[in-house]
């Protein structure tokens, strides 16, 4: 009888190991290259993580997509003709798939080995606080571990869900067609962006969400008058709305809240949040602390095991593609250098690509006013671009100090991303509305909004005591 051999794998060992081929794990190998050490990458599936795969870059082509056809359809508001599209999301699908495929490249294994770095693939989990198993490959040996496996879709308790069947974040851009009517729980971020693509490619789109407005964490105003224009486009909006079973029935899905009302769609998508994605790790032989299903950190990123940082959307900071590419650079400066540095959030950006987009940094104008803080609007159909653009919808928000300090910015209109840069750089390195009031704009720009801002903030300093009195001086003075 012959005893088969055991197969002995290689031991690997690296100066540093990112766990997860994200852009957190991408960024710390690279940083860790650029060091002149000797990194490691270990990916479950394949390299670009969520972003690149089921988040920013498929959404956003699609959104794309979804804009176009509804501008052709608006096309008279320009004084052009308007034209109907063909409304085929088989096409918009292979689109996206196509520009996944080219962004891809960016990604490619290869590059990353030419740039010194070692991916490897497979599922890792700790054997030890400083060593990593991975079946079928080998064992991986480090000083210097960073934990980047980024997150996966929260599934809410509700009956029926597993036989019913559902889509996620993760499956929704496999489609080859979107279904004719789609219902979607969850009216976060997720969930509202890909209502408006659904909706624009010509699905009939019906929301369900348990609060009371959708875009909770926005700003009230931002979240109302975003509610507006989904409504005015056609979408279905229930608030304050628990589901209470869904069952299949043929090829159709049947929503129930508790009051009976039954909703049919084709499709139901869950966009009801994320969970870190840690649960295959065996943390517990690494000795690392868990926390209400999230991984404890110092505000240095590092764990309660000191040879290993947590960075991207397992340490519950904000679940930002920019986020993790800014824990990942700290991370690996403070798993490498002296006099470790902390990581800052208040001056973090977040947008959701709707149309209008809707940007925000810092404080909400109520947070900010219960400090004390006054803050100034415009309406962007105050602004001579928004007007020839015809993009008039929406309006800018910031919130200030007594001494012009900006504490926190709202914006919910045409490319309201992009007006937000400027604002957080100001917030970043402490340039005050003054300050930008007394920058020149160039017209006609919606930038323009930013400057009417801070000249509201000015004017403003003028009906205090102390304008009083600077008015009377000039009055006196002529």
């Amino acid at each position: 009888m012959k005893h088969r051999e055991e197969t002995t794998l290689p031991l690997y060992e690296y100066d540093l190991i990112s766990v997860g081929g994200g852009p957190a794990g991408l960024i710390s190998s690279i940083g860790a290259s650029y060091l002149g050490s000797r990194p490691a990458i270990i990916e479950h599936k394949r390299l670009g993580g969520d972003c690149l795969w089921t988040g920013c870059v498929p959404s956003k082509s699609l959104l794309a997509s979804s804009h176009l056809s509804h501008a052709m359809k608006h096309a008279e508001k320009l004084g052009l003709q308007t034209i109907v599209p063909t409304e085929n999301s088989r096409t918009a699908l292979e689109r996206m798939r196509n520009i996944r495929s080219k962004i891809a490249l960016h990604d490619d294994p290869e590059r990353f080995r030419k740039m010194g770095i070692d991916p490897h693939f497979g599922l890792a989990r700790f054997k030890n606080p400083d060593t990593l198993e991975v079946e079928g490959v080998g064992t991986f040996k480090s000083k210097r571990i960073i934990l980047a496996t980024g997150a996966r879709p929260k599934i809410p308790p509700i009956e029926g869900l597993d036989k019913c069947g559902y889509l996620t974040y993760e499956n929704i851009f496999e489609l080859e067609v979107y279904p004719n009517c789609i219902g979607i729980i969850g009216a976060g971020p997720v969930g509202i962006e890909m209502a408006q693509i659904f909706n624009r490619l010509g699905s009939k789109v019906v929301i369900f969400e348990m609060k009371n407005r959708i875009l909770n964490e926005e700003d009230p105003d931002v979240s109302i008058c975003m509610q507006n224009i989904l409504l005015s486009e056609g979408i279905q909006i229930h608030l304050g709305n628990q589901i209470e079973k869904v069952k299949a029935d043929g090829y159709k899905k049947i929503i129930i809240t508790p009051n009976n009302e039954r909703f049919i769609v084709d499709s139901i998508l869950l966009a009801t949040g994320r969970e870190p994605s840690i649960n295959t790790l065996n943390l517990e032989a690494a000795n690392i602390d868990i926390e209400n299903g999230i991984v404890r950190t110092a505000s240095t990123l590092v764990t309660s095991n000191k040879g290993v940082w947590a960075v991207g959307d397992v340490n519950g900071g904000p679940q930002f593609t920019h986020v993790a590419e800014y824990s990942a650079s700290t991370a690996v400066r403070n798993a490498f250098l002296p006099f470790a540095k902390s990581i800052e959030y208040s001056c973090v950006p977040h947008i959701i690509f709707t149309d209008p987009e809707i940007s925000h940094v810092g404080l909400t104008s109520s947070q900010a006013e219960s400090k004390g803080a006054k803050t100034f609007r415009v309406d962007f159909e105050e602004l001579d671009r928004a007007i020839t653009d015809g993009k008039t919808e929406g309006f800018l928000k910031i919130s200030v100090d007594r001494r012009g300090k900006i504490l926190g910015s709202s914006i919910i209109g045409y490319r309201g991303g992009e007006l937000l840069q400027p604002i957080v750089l100001a917030m970043k390195h402490g340039l005050t509305l003054p300050q930008v009031a007394d920058t020149v704009f160039a017209y006609p720009t919606m930038g323009e909004g930013l400057k009417r801002t801070a000249m509201s903030y000015q004017k403003s300093r003028l009906e205090s005591p102390l304008g009083s009195i600077l008015k009377k001086c000039i009055t006196w003075l002529n």
